[in-house]
């Protein structure tokens, strides 16, 4: 498992300090229907340094002098409890080193031989010992506002505020590592907020096998954003946007980014329910929100192969979103 729990620093008036992360970038496959673009997890180089070079084009040992230049404590990014980070000087990438293996000499090669998980994992390259090197962007975490309560406000306000085709994306990586058999591992930590760009991007994905909890994209996607405990006054919005992203998904002539089955309509709206304490009196809905969802799912499946059928099944949207009026 891929832990990253990075730690954040604050300034004396309590203002986050923005932290860097590693990611690797996402190309898009060609769009053959109306679905938003789904992401594909192939690897694709930019121009960030040294002129018109990338990183990665210059000569190996180039390459891991860089890579060593850069461990020192002006480069670092944060840490969590399995590994320390590294921006790698001058470019768009940063390395992650076991806590074992920090020497900067051990490093004699890289490969850029990756698996799917690694792909899914940010990866770029790899070197010895368990070091992974990983694209670079700015960006922080729910987490960072983990301990100042007007700041963490705020924050999730912004992200409430984002268009719907951030949460979209999101879902899409989620959606991207399923079919690589890998799940996100959803956390405060481990999801990045980049207000600039309006995006929002998952960091730390484990096997499938490795948790046997099942598989619940929405939920995972509502819970970290909502993960500081207590109810705050953004949770409608968050869970609105989060609930109207997968709504999305089963439009007409829209074919959905994962398999019907795996859209966790009635669980995210159970958990709404846990923990909105004034809408606790309205679980009754739930019975009628789960046969709508079993009919929409259905509808679905069939107007993938048949369109005629595009009618009934914006008329089941609807009839959903009227009912989740009732809990949001």
């Amino acid at each position: 498992m891929l832990a990253k729990k990075y730690f954040f620093e604050f300034t004396i008036n309590m203002k986050v300090n923005p932290i860097n992360y590693g990611i690797y970038s996402i190309p898009r496959r060609k769009n053959t229907n109306n679905s938003p673009e789904r992401y594909n997890l192939e690897l694709r180089r930019e121009a960030v340094s040294f002129g018109s070079k990338d990183l990665l084009e210059l000569p190996d040992e180039s390459v891991l002098q860089q890579i060593r230049g850069s461990i020192n404590y002006k480069n670092f990014v944060g840490q969590g409890t399995e590994a320390v980070v590294y921006r790698v000087k001058d470019t768009d990438y940063c390395v992650r080193i076991p806590y074992e293996f920090r020497d900067a000499d051990v490093y004699k090669k890289y490969s850029r031989v990756l698996t799917p998980a690694d792909k899914v994992n940010h990866a770029v390259a790899k070197l010895e010992l368990g070091t992974t090197l990983m694209k670079y962007f700015e960006g922080t975490t729910p987490k960072a506002y983990y301990n100042c309560e007007k700041a963490r406000y705020k924050f999730q306000e912004r992200i409430a505020e984002m268009p719907l085709k951030s949460f979209s994306d999101l879902l899409h990586q989620i959606a991207g590592a399923i079919d690589n058999e890998m799940r996100y591992d959803f956390s405060a930590g481990n999801l990045i907020v980049d207000f600039n760009k309006n995006k929002l991007t998952a960091i730390d994905f484990i096997g499938i096998g490795e948790n046997p909890r099942p598989v619940r994209p929405l939920i995972e996607m509502y819970s970290v954003l909502t993960s500081f405990g207590a109810e705050t006054r953004t949770d409608r919005k968050l869970f609105e946007k989060v609930f109207c992203t997968g709504l999305e998904e089963f439009k007409a002539k829209r074919i959905p980014c994962m398999d019907v089955e795996l859209f966790d309509f009635v669980d995210i709206c159970e958990k709404r329910l846990t923990r909105s304490q004034q809408n606790k009196d309205k679980s009754f809905v739930i019975d009628d929100i789960k046969n709508v969802v079993c009919d929409l799912k259905n509808i679905k499946r069939k107007e993938i192969i048949d369109k005629s059928l595009s009618p009934v099944l914006e008329m089941k949207i609807l009839n959903l979103k009227n009912l989740v009026k009732l809990i949001a």
